[in-house]
């Protein structure tokens, strides 16, 4: 069965109040489309769950639309801190909890294996314990050692960007699949865009790099340059340029507004329009 939709019917399946875990890592394959779509969607209140964090998260925050960010680090790598998070951290306008790179997944496989929550070491000797609250220390019954439960994450929503897919929602990612497919089995409904739609056979040929199986997914849609800023290796580069004039508007409410309208507000080919076109983008970002 089919389960091509569009990136507006997937966000308008995403509810206020919803917790959405995103795909990717950093500057790398951002779901960006579609969180510019369930930006424009009006949704509010919503709890981001993130490993490494970036343009994804700082753009939703500064939209007005995140109560929560559970995250292990958020931020433009090269280019320096994210500009509305660390605005809304400092000032406490949204709910911050913090975790590691390791208990975000731990607390994500958790939800995978329905466990209430995971043993780990990591943490042990860390001020990890003192600013999340969420953690506790256990006695393993078999060795009396001390242990740190990692609760479970359980995300209503997971947001992806892959390589490829097929219409069944089979997803290719090519290169490091950072924690997409915890995202995809932990998630109660995971949507998925691609950089394009193959059929089953095609797909097939990529083997082991189908990462992302379609008993994990419910809603599949094709958008080119739909992790862009961010990159898709193979495929381009992040577009550090675009990136840099983002952190800039974000330093003035009239540049601020500005890109909304241009960026944000913008369906998807106007949004490729206006940052250069395909051909200017491939010409500048593609590998």
């Amino acid at each position: 069965m089919s389960k091509l939709l569009s990136a507006q019917a997937m966000v308008d399946q995403i509810p206020d109040g919803a917790s959405v875990t995103i795909g990717g890592s950093s500057l790398s394959r951002k779901p960006m489309a579609l969180v510019r779509a369930l930006a424009r969607s009006g949704r509010k209140n919503l709890t981001l769950i993130v490993n490494v964090g970036g343009p994804e998260v700082d753009l939703l925050i500064g939209l007005g639309v995140v109560s929560k960010v559970i995250y292990a680090f958020v931020g433009f790598e090269v280019l320096g801190l994210a500009p509305h998070f660390r605005a809304a951290r400092q000032t406490q306008q949204v709910e911050f909890e913090e975790w590691t790179e390791y208990t975000v997944m731990a607390g994500l496989d958790a939800a995978i294996k329905r466990v209430p929550f995971l043993p780990t070491r990591a943490g042990l000797g860390t001020d990890v314990l003192h600013v999340n609250r969420s953690f506790r220390t256990i006695e393993d019954p078999f060795s009396s050692q001390t242990l740190v439960a990692v609760p479970a994450i359980h995300p209503d929503f997971a947001l992806l960007h892959v390589n490829y897919a097929d219409d069944r929602g089979n997803g290719v990612i090519l290169g490091d699949g950072h924690i997409d497919v915890l995202c995809a089995k932990a998630a109660r409904t995971t949507f998925m865009s691609c950089e394009r739609v193959l059929n089953g056979e095609e797909l097939q040929k990529f083997g082991r790099d189908v990462q992302v199986l379609r008993i994990h997914t419910q809603g599949v849609t094709e958008i080119a340059w739909g992790a862009h800023p961010t990159g898709c290796a193979p495929e381009y580069r992040a577009d550090l340029k675009h990136l840099e004039e983002y952190i800039a508007a974000t330093g003035d409410a009239a540049r601020w507004n500005a890109y909304k309208d241009n960026m944000v507000w913008a369906e998807h080919n106007q949004y490729l329009d206006r940052v250069g076109g395909r051909e200017h983008l491939v010409s500048r970002l593609h590998v």
